[in-house]
């Protein structure tokens, strides 16, 4: 029996999954990825991961065939650089020769949003489609582009970069240097931040009670309690994200001319509705002729679409 491992490794966390031959997930392990402590502490949390999800599955390290990883920002897959994290700190960082050397095992790393749309690809919200694009707001924003059935990567493996299209000229300054980025307006970070600052105003007393002004508290999970809740403020908030979202699909549309548009990420699942509808209908509104007129779909695996997808482009290479 072969075995292969898939990570993601995010934001805030890395998760490790081992999966059987038939992609069926066996076990998940997840660590914080503890950024703030360096790429090498976040490294060391990496291969702990991998290990553990071995141990849980009852599986031996010599029975993993390949691993397939990914990482939001700048990665090249030809070389298994990553290039450049902007919210985690990687700058031109080996981590696939890292990864071989302690391993023995050939691996791939691959962008998160790619390695997630190529699982929904194969496996979920994207399959049977041919040329797609996915965007997810989580962190940052993250993007991915399928092209002919496989995943476009550009010359330096930087294609997808969508949460740095800057959408609001002279808009709020980004962690990449820029202002009016997707991602200062469309992000679960940017959400925060100003469902943070209306917080302390006294103005929605459900995220001040829960938050205590700390942002790291403010997950997709409080932003939708808070948005179903009926609060005006968070509505105005979300809604507003949510167009600036469809004013950056509706740019990508232009240029890619996809058959769909696949939303993922944690703050999609929380709240599907109001993000699809109203970036869809933006969408529409704004691209040319009928290129907008095509299915904005959630994406259907979840946080595996990543792990599935990074093993199958690992599967595909050891192949």
């Amino acid at each position: 029996m072969k075995y292969y491992i898939g990570f993601d490794l995010g934001g805030t966390k890395v998760v490790a999954a081992a999966l059987d031959e038939k992609f069926n997930i066996l076990s998940r392990s997840k660590e914080k990825a503890g950024a703030d402590k360096g790429t090498d502490a976040v490294y060391e949390v990496i291969c702990s991961v991998i290990k553990k999800a071995c141990e849980e599955a009852n599986i031996i390290l010599d029975d993993v065939v390949a691993i397939g990883g990914c990482a939001p920002g700048l990665v090249c897959p030809k070389t298994g650089l990553v290039f450049d994290t902007p919210n985690l700190g990687f700058k031109n960082f080996p981590l696939r020769q890292k990864l071989e050397d302690d391993f023995k095992v050939p691996v791939i790393i691959e962008n998160d949003v790619n390695a997630g749309l190529y699982g929904e690809l194969k496996f979920g919200a994207a399959k049977g489609f041919e040329n797609v694009i996915a965007i997810s707001p989580g962190t940052g924003v993250g993007g991915g582009v399928v092209i002919n059935g496989k995943p476009y990567r550009g010359s330096m493996g930087g294609a997808g970069e969508f949460g740095h299209i800057i959408v609001q000229p002279d808009g709020p300054l980004c962690g990449c240097g820029q202002r009016g980025c997707l991602e200062t307006l469309s992000s679960r970070t940017a959400i925060s931040m100003q469902l943070a600052s209306f917080s302390i105003r006294g103005r929605i007393p459900m995220i001040a009670e829960a938050a205590n002004g700390n942002l790291k508290k403010i997950k997709s999970g409080l932003i939708a309690k808070a948005y179903n809740s009926g609060n005006k403020d968070t509505k105005t908030i979300v809604h507003h994200a949510a167009k600036y979202l469809g004013v950056g699909m509706a740019g990508l549309v232009n240029c890619f001319n996809p058959e769909a548009v696949i939303l993922g990420g944690g703050l999609i699942e929380a709240l599907p509705e109001p993000f699809t509808s109203i970036s869809a209908k933006v969408m529409r509104e704004q691209a040319m002729g009928n290129m907008g007129d095509i299915p904005v779909k959630e994406a259907q695996l979840g946080d595996d679409a990543v792990i599935i997808g990074a093993a199958q482009l690992a599967k595909e290479a050891e192949a």
